[in-house]
């Protein structure tokens, strides 16, 4: 017998209890007979207003579903878990049975929240877990953390200097406005072949300036994603194309402006070889231009879904 088919008797052989099917019925019925489960996501598109009364309400009962369910669940947790600790040719079939699904994490790593009346520093990094390449996952933690942590010096220094020329030039020290950085990130796409997430730094004074940082990981191969990969080697063209049609599009808008050239300002032409870009939930990848890039600042970052 080998270890698959001693792995499936000894699951079939595992006794449920007779009185599982009685309490989770029974904790259904009693949350929600009077009131049967609808959706929410249905209910978002057809009236917002009476989404969040309902929502409020279905949460509740989905919460005191799971709390009458939980003990049932337990139940079957704890004969799984007698199965594994008991039985040593489960346990061993058991760690040779490939993991389903994918277990890489973006979690919160370093953080920092620190200040004086030059300037006060908030930051929070992502942590990558899971990837089945140690070496790249400690590469790209130790970047992140290099990178972020120089481009934070970089911010307080400035501020210093800033703070030094105010005052040489007639300012009062208790005139200067601190500076604040702040630097966080968010996670745009995690699934069973791509990790993509930003890093986001925004130093405020006067005026606020943006910067972002790109990682698009292929976690198959442990190699970073490049726009070639999403669109194919007329990657170029197929991008160029689709963000000349969307930016004639949002210009219908007398409030959105564009560089054309008739300012003196050369617009849009061709994404540049190292552009800036992400991969949303569905797959595609989003082109980012920072502020000043393409259109007047207060037009603030434009982002372009490709479809593939």
């Amino acid at each position: 017998m080998n270890k698959l088919e001693e792995l499936k008797k000894i699951y079939e052989g595992t006794t449920i209890p007779k009185e599982l099917s009685q309490v989770v019925q029974s904790a259904l019925r009693e949350n929600f007979d009077d009131d049967p489960f609808v959706p929410l996501k249905t209910e978002i598109f057809e009236n917002k207003g009476k989404t969040r009364m309902n929502e409020n309400k279905k949460n509740k009962k989905l919460h005191r579903t799971i709390a009458s369910t939980a003990a049932a669940l337990i139940i079957v947790t704890g004969i799984f878990s007698v199965g594994i600790h008991t039985n040593e040719a489960f346990a061993d079939s058991v760690s040779n049975v490939p993991i389903l699904g994918n277990l890489v994490r973006v979690l919160i790593g370093e953080q920092m929240d620190e200040g004086d009346s030059v300037v006060h520093v908030e930051m929070t990094l992502p942590k990558v877990e899971g990837l089945s390449d140690k070496t790249t996952e400690d590469r790209i933690n130790k970047e992140i953390h290099d990178k972020m942590t120089a481009i934070v010096e970089e911010s307080k220094q400035r501020a210093i200097e800033d703070k030094e020329a105010f005052v040489e030039t007639g300012g009062k020290e208790e005139d200067f406005m601190q500076r604040e950085v702040i630097v966080n990130y968010e996670v745009k796409n995690i699934s069973d072949n791509v990790l993509s997430f930003i890093i986001r730094k925004t130093e405020t004074s006067a005026s606020a300036y943006f910067e972002q940082f790109y990682y698009n990981i292929d976690l198959i191969t442990n190699k970073d994603v490049t726009l070639k990969d999403c669109l194919g080697s007329d990657y170029k063209s197929i991008a160029d194309e689709q963000i000349k049609a969307e930016i004639a599009e949002r210009s219908k808008d007398p409030d959105n402006i564009y560089w054309d050239g008739s300012d003196g300002i050369a617009g849009f032409n061709t994404i540049s070889d190292q552009q800036n870009f992400y991969i949303n939930e569905t797959g595609n990848p989003v082109i980012v231009f920072n502020k000043y890039e393409i259109a007047p600042g207060y037009m603030g970052i434009q982002e372009f879904e490709i479809q593939k």
